[in-house]
């Protein structure tokens, strides 16, 4: 680790240490962006317009992806006529709980998010007044 004039170490977040002050910079932007992204995605979910779409390409790939499987319709007759009905039962019951934890985790995010956000930010304006600090102290030498 470099050493000041004194022969001590310095520390990484003084002003002497323009990485982790520049990292801090170019971190902020990002986090900021990844928040407003976590908004995003948790109005669209809200919005249930958003997943009724989704639901219907999941149920139709499926249906395709049976035709493609069992060509002959054995295995599809074997489950009875109402497939197509089951399965969208079956959704009508997923997509809620697919919702719910979709949330909560959208919400666990953007708290992490905050929290580091926070965090650079007392990092970033500790290292500005460190910055200042020794220019005042430099200027009365």
């Amino acid at each position: 680790m470099p050493k000041n004039k004194d022969g001590l170490r310095k520390d990484p977040s003084s002003s002497d240490s323009p990485i982790l002050r520049n990292l801090v910079l170019l971190a902020l932007p990002l986090l900021s962006f990844q928040r407003d992204v976590l908004a995003i995605m948790k109005k669209g979910i809200e919005d249930a317009s958003h997943v009724r779409p989704i639901e219907n390409l999941t149920s139709r790939e499926l249906q395709a992806l049976m035709m493609i499987v069992d060509s002959s319709g054995k295995w599809r007759n074997l489950l009875g006529n109402d497939l197509t009905e089951q399965i969208k039962q079956a959704y009508e019951k997923l997509f809620p709980k697919l919702v719910s934890g979709s949330m909560l985790l959208i919400e666990t995010q953007d708290a992490i998010l905050a929290s580091i956000s926070e965090r650079l930010n007392e990092l970033r304006r500790e290292t500005q007044r460190n910055a200042s600090t020794s220019k005042n102290d430099r200027a009365g030498d």
